[in-house]
């Protein structure tokens, strides 16, 4: 078969644009490839640094692996910023907080092992640790890249379907050290890709270097493998754009206490109608040293160090009080609080938090001011709602009800 010049010259050109095609695909491959593994690496790595040899090891009913490791040797001084940090193991000199919790007491559970209810601890010196897997990481790297942020002076969302409800005191330059309340604790059912949180945020900064510490109870299946209502705390120095993680994911919290620790869970809970189950949690900056203590049912856990914030590391403008909720985009929303929208005549019959407190220059927990608060949402009120009630008196004071049944929420 003859060919004419030009046909030469077209195919010479088809034959090249189909090697380069060729050569683009193989390369991109050899690039995603590349970053899957560059990824993998640094996944363990993480783990490395995380999972440090345990002393003793408790396996419970829930499937969790906890590691009792050297309280001098935890995840939290791997940190840059705190290879020299010397460990406070109590607050200064915190004034007394009184929870005055009503109803009936939620029994803050410590880790329960297989044969039975009995509860171990970890030996002194040691402090537990949730054994973190490499899907924990993952999981929760697409968690902080979906959740909403909700800055301090500026409120953007993402497009991610999440959606939150609070209670906040809006006093223009004021300085606060810390917020308290009771929650009330529920059941909720979850799908594996939802989660729903009861809690408190402390923040400072503007949105692109924000300050935050996060803290309350939280399900969410996938991440801790059921449905049971656990402990979480959350931190960022950035804005969640290189630091901080939730509970002890990444160096930051130091643990002091060796029987309670992140992802403990809460039982009893509450009863719908019937009986309310109450937790005290609070987080309050130690004066001398300015690490932010975390404190639950009167038991003090352990702290954000100072050195890890920025703009934390003096104080807070603002404290934050309500719920989140969040699920895959295009999918419904799971419920929040009890799964009830909330109402102020029966709290037997809703989610809520009482003794909303802030702490003060002076340490000293004070109730936040009824008449300057404000309620902010970012959903329809058929899906999850906020009812401030103010003042109630007695062992109730400040107080709220929040939550809902989420849904198609908009």
């Amino acid at each position: 078969m003859e060919y004419s010049n030009h046909s030469l010259v077209v195919l010479f050109l088809l034959i090249s644009f189909i090697l380069t095609a060729e050569t683009h695909i193989i390369d991109g491959m050899e690039a995603s490839t590349s970053r899957k593994q560059k990824e993998d690496v640094n996944l363990e790595r993480q783990l490395q640094v995380l999972n440090k040899k345990p002393i003793k090891t408790i396996m419970t009913k829930f499937g969790d692996t906890i590691d009792c490791i050297n309280i001098h040797k935890q995840p939290a001084f791997d940190h840059p910023l705190l290879r020299d940090h010397k460990i406070q193991m109590v607050p200064s000199s915190f004034p007394e907080y009184t929870s005055n919790k009503h109803n009936s007491t939620t029994i803050f559970q410590v880790w329960k092992i297989n044969n039975g209810s009995q509860s171990k601890r970890c030996p002194l010196g040691t402090i537990p640790v949730r054994r973190t897997k490499k899907e924990d990481l993952v999981l929760a790297q697409k968690l902080l890249r979906e959740a909403d942020q909700i800055h301090t002076n500026a409120y953007t969302f993402s497009h991610m379907n999440h959606h939150f409800v609070s209670v906040e005191e809006l006093s223009e330059g004021k300085a606060y050290f810390g917020g308290a309340a009771n929650m009330s604790v529920h059941g909720l059912e979850l799908n594996s890709d939802e989660f729903s949180t009861s809690q408190i945020w402390i923040q400072n900064g503007p949105s692109e270097k924000l300050n935050s510490i996060e803290f309350g109870w939280m399900a969410y299946p996938t991440f801790f493998g059921d449905n049971s209502s656990r402990l979480f705390g959350y931190w960022t120095a950035d804005g969640s754009k290189q630091t901080g993680s939730f509970n002890m994911l990444c160096p930051g919290f130091v643990q002091v206490h060796n029987e309670i620790s992140f992802g403990a869970d809460f039982d009893p809970i509450s009863v719908y109608g019937e009986d309310a189950c109450v937790v005290s949690f609070q987080v309050r900056r130690d004066p001398p040293t300015g690490n932010w203590w975390l404190i639950v049912d009167g038991i003090n856990i352990g702290y954000w160090p100072k050195e890890i914030f920025t703009h934390l590391a003096s104080h807070a403008s603002v404290v934050r009080y309500g719920g989140i909720a969040g699920s895959k985009p295009q999918m419904p929303t799971p419920p929040m609080g009890n799964g009830y929208l909330p109402q102020l005549q029966d709290f037997l019959k809703t989610a809520y938090m009482t003794r909303m407190k802030y702490a003060d220059e002076k340490g000293q927990f004070v109730n936040i001011n009824p008449y300057g608060v404000q309620t902010k949402q970012d959903t329809t009120l058929d899906c999850y709602n906020i009812l401030f009630a103010g003042n109630l008196g007695s062992d109730w004071e400040i107080s709220m009800a929040f939550g809902g049944h989420g849904g198609m929420c908009p």
